[in-house]
């Protein structure tokens, strides 16, 4: 279709007439040839059927007296009919009378339709006809006659006959078509060249010759005319345009540029390239590879792939990595394109570069200052932490000092001096002690009092068992804490699978001394179906910690009701797990509900905001959450932590070590 489409008008109408004659004649030729056979075949087979019934009748008295010289001579006379193939006349006992032809056998025979029918077949005509002589039938006459010869003859004439039709009627064609192209065509070819000088001079003052004015070529040549005068306005105006675009390119500060899709080689930078990367336009369109050239080593292999995947996208995209001037300074690039496409094609690559090395650096500046901010914030809520750890040892210590007085005290009060005194009486009276014991006042009384002492003594060492018994508790317990709070540290950044009982059990251990003191009574309301958890250990008591100090805090203040802390324990969906700790205490106004975990908000006088905001910061890192619930003041309030479930088989995982308690 190609060569066609680039041919000449005046072939392309001669093509066309062609084609159109081409078409219709072949189609006439054919309905004529069918036509003709179906016509040849009907009267070829009423002519048989005619030539039949004559020989039939004929051979009746043959038939009838069994004459086989008549019958022979009968049907002899086919002779004359040149389509006659063979003639056989049968006796109605299946006997053979005469034949005529080609001899016919049972076989050939059984191919032929039943009396009075007729069948084509291999290129004969088969006709039966029946033999009847007043009434009663006589015999039967089988007659095969050449229809394929005599038609092929008659198609050879109509060949000949339609071949000179069709070279008369392609020849007129042609020259018919020849007379009338140049009032078609003429207009076309006068309107084409003055197109072609256009086009080459870029001139649109030219004008084409109107040389009709009420057909659609004239009004071709018009509308022609008319659009070169709207193109002449037009470019005008789109010089004017160009201008003003480039005035706004150059105001722009970035590079706009243009580039091809495949290689990336620049077809258009505005000037601000030179002052970008210190290199002018025409270096940036000299290379194909400029741009990969001065892509910064570190992130040239993905700044290519971000290109060729957002041109396999065709979609607008923005990208930022860094490249290196003519001075090797290295500096930060925002990339904004967009990809030009048209019918499913790829044409350009569209974008401006932006510098934003001054906003990347105050950007790492203030990251920086984050991290550092971020770090403090975790120091504080461990040293809350640490602080809350050390105020239970101290509570301990406390209840060990008290014992430790107690102790001492008795031992100062103690009735062994007596005891002593009363052994040294029993050393005095040498060789009289029976004397001295049942003569003496003195002695008289002496197994009384020892025995008195014996009671006394018995009782104080009990008391003094019994506190030393509780020193020795306050002290393993203290060493517990110890114990707990160095396996915190040293597990810190590992992730586990840890029962979430055993987590909220070791918590409240810590802070059992301060509970005690506090007045506070401890609620757990634990699922045992909660599934196990894969976290941090060391951030979760850090959490559990800092809840269980604020929850005090809150149920010491004044006005607040009885001091129960409720724990709750549950599964919060297919993957998560739920502590909930719940305090009785004063209550969270709703205007402070939504601020507690930022980073400085407190309302304790001595607070300093960092607790619940790195608490909820550690909740997050490890895949989890921290809300508060509470109705207002007076009524409580309820943090819930939510973790991740440890899933089956999942192995452990390790973090960066965020700091110890």
């Amino acid at each position: 279709m190609t060569p066609f489409r680039d041919l000449p008008i005046q072939r392309k109408i001669t093509v066309m007439t062609l084609v159109i004659v081409g078409t219709i004649l072949p189609l006439a030729i054919v309905v004529l040839f069918t036509f003709q056979v179906l016509n040849f075949r009907a009267s070829f087979q009423s002519e048989n059927a005619t030539l039949a019934a004559a020989t039939a009748s004929n051979s009746t008295v043959a038939l009838a007296f069994k004459d086989a010289e008549n019958g022979k001579e009968v049907i002899g006379s086919l002779s004359a009919a040149p389509q006659v193939i063979s003639a056989t006349l049968m006796e109605p006992d299946g006997s053979v009378l005469a034949r005529f032809g080609a001899d016919e056998n049972i076989d050939s025979l059984s191919q032929f339709p039943p009396a009075g029918k007729a069948r084509f077949t291999g290129g004969d005509l088969l006709l039966t006809q029946a033999v009847f002589l007043e009434g009663k039938r006589t015999g039967t006459l089988y007659l095969r006659s050449n229809f394929q010869r005599l038609l092929f003859k008659m198609l050879k004439f109509y060949a000949l006959l339609v071949l000179a039709i069709a070279i008369s009627s392609i020849s007129l064609a042609i020259f018919l078509s020849g007379r009338f192209q140049r009032f078609v065509a003429g207009p076309v070819l006068h309107l084409a060249a003055t197109a072609r000088i256009i086009g080459r001079e870029n001139n649109y003052s030219v004008r084409a010759t109107v040389t009709s004015h009420g057909d659609e070529l004239g009004q071709l040549t018009q509308c022609f005319n008319e659009m070169l005068d709207r193109i002449q306005t037009q470019d005008a105006a789109i010089t004017l345009a160009q201008k003003q675009t480039q005035a706004l390119i150059d105001s722009i500060d970035g590079v706009v540029w243009e580039c091809n899709p495949v290689d990336f080689q620049f077809s258009f930078v505005s000037q601000h390239g030179e002052r970008l990367l210190g290199f002018a336009p025409e270096v940036w369109l000299a290379k194909a590879n400029f741009w990969q050239e001065h892509l910064f080593p570190d992130d040239a292999a993905k700044a290519v792939q971000l290109r060729q995947a957002h041109v396999r996208a065709g979609k607008s995209y923005s990208c930022e990595y860094r490249m290196v001037t003519a001075m090797a300074r290295v500096i930060w690039i925002r990339e904004s394109g967009s990809v030009l496409v048209e019918q499913g094609k790829t044409l350009a690559l569209r974008g401006i570069f932006l510098d934003i090395t001054v906003e990347k650096t105050a950007a790492e500046e203030l990251e920086k200052l984050n991290r550092r901010l971020l770090a403090t914030s975790r120091l504080a809520g461990m040293a809350e932490v640490a602080t809350g750890v050390l105020h239970n040892v101290g509570n301990v210590l406390n209840s060990l000092n008290v014992s430790a007085t107690l102790v001492s005290g008795r031992l100062k009060q103690t009735s062994a001096t007596n005891l002593c005194r009363a052994i040294a009486l029993l050393g005095q009276p040498e060789g009289r002690l029976a004397e001295f014991l049942t003569q003496d006042p003195k002695g008289k009384v002496l197994p009384d009092y020892l025995a008195a002492a014996a009671g006394v003594l018995q009782r104080e060492q009990a008391e003094l068992v019994e506190e030393v018994n509780s020193m020795r508790k306050n002290i393993e317990h203290i060493k517990e804490i110890v114990v707990l709070q160095q396996s915190f540290a040293k597990v810190s950044g590992c992730y586990e699978r840890l029962s979430v009982e055993g987590l909220v059990e070791d918590a409240l251990r810590i802070n059992a001394a301060a509970f005690e003191r506090h007045g506070v009574r401890i609620v757990r309301e634990f699922d045992p179906a909660t599934p196990p958890l894969s976290v941090d250990r060391h951030k979760v008591i850090q959490i559990l910690i800092n809840l269980f100090s604020n929850a005090m805090d809150a149920m010491d203040a004044p006005g607040a009701p009885a001091k129960d802390l409720v724990i709750r324990t549950g599964s919060n969906g297919a993957a998560r797990v739920k502590i909930a700790v719940a305090d009785s205490g004063i209550g969270i106004a709703p205007e402070n509900r939504v601020k507690i975990f930022s980073h400085g908000f407190t309302t304790k006088k001595d607070g300093h905001g960092f607790g619940l905001h790195s608490c909820a910061n550690s909740a997050k890192e490890m895949g989890g959450s921290l809300v508060c619930q509470s109705a207002g003041i007076g009524w409580g309030a309820t943090f819930i932590l939510e973790l991740p479930a440890a899933l089956e088989n999942q192995p452990e995982k390790s973090t960066a070590n965020e700091g110890t308690l």
